[in-house]
């Protein structure tokens, strides 16, 4: 199993966000979000844009429901797909709307993921 850290996952971000479909996307750069491993057993990950604090964007990976890197990476790419829609004025961030599944799926077809599993 993968020793999560807050180093891995953002060097993950930042070798994802220069892949296909995700280069195309208004993404936040790495230094502009806060990585966090946490231990949730409930929730592979989160991303929450605008916390208050010193990050515009926060993302979390659970070390409990991702042990492994294939699981992290895709975790990571779903996350970084909330991501991808930080500036929309409705929040859509937040969603897994029509917009979301069509990224999804782009992003399965570029990196060879399935998309139901994103």
């Amino acid at each position: 199993m993968i020793q999560l850290t807050s180093t891995i996952l953002k060097n993950m971000y930042t070798m994802l966000v220069v892949c296909k479909p995700f280069d195309n996307w208004n993404m936040p750069l790495p230094e502009q979000i806060k990585f966090i491993v946490d231990h949730d057993p409930d929730t592979m990950g989160t991303y929450l844009y605008d916390d208050g604090g010193k990050h515009e964007h926060v993302i979390t990976i659970s070390a409990a429901r991702c042990g492994f890197l294939d699981t992290v990476i895709r975790t990571m790419a779903h996350e970084m797909i909330h991501a991808s829609r930080w500036n929309t004025s409705t929040a859509a961030w937040q969603k897994h709307d029509k917009t979301f599944r069509h990224r999804a799926k782009l992003v399965a077809d570029e990196l060879g993921f399935d998309p139901l599993e994103l």
